[in-house]
């Protein structure tokens, strides 16, 4: 599979109407890219805790409608792997944040997120950062 994971940073910075997150879905394609279901399920916790809740779910549920999402299920086994190695080498990455990266690098995704750190442990993962 070749295109992109989005990372919620990168979601939130769209619909933000982060101009550089735009202009690069443009030149890639949406259907080149991905989210997993952990990404929108931080959407959606976002959306409630905004003062815009109704505004914010119909954005999540527009955005859901153009991008591919992957299950968690397709890819755990990757992510029971990778965190059984991260805490063999002493490091540890939130629970979400290896899920997500985990989904990239099962999937052969290049991982997009404003939040490289979060991810640049994860063995064999590509890693973008659109925001500017």
């Amino acid at each position: 599979m070749k295109g992109y994971l989005l990372d919620t940073s990168i979601c939130v910075a769209l619909f933000r109407g982060n101009r550089f997150v735009s202009e690069k879905l443009n030149s890639v394609g949406m259907d080149t890219c991905f989210v997993n279901d952990v990404v929108i399920a931080e959407l959606i916790v976002g959306a409630y805790k905004s003062n815009k809740t109704k505004e914010n779910l119909e954005q999540i549920a527009d955005f859901m409608s153009v991008v591919q999402v992957i299950p968690f299920a397709e890819t755990m086994h990757v992510f029971a792997q990778e965190r059984v190695r991260l805490w063999d080498a002493g490091k540890r990455i939130e629970d979400f944040d290896l899920l997500i990266g985990c989904a990239a690098k099962a999937k052969g995704l290049t991982m997009v997120t404003h939040n490289v750190s979060h991810f640049e442990h994860i063995d064999g993962l590509t890693i973008e950062d659109w925001v500017k």
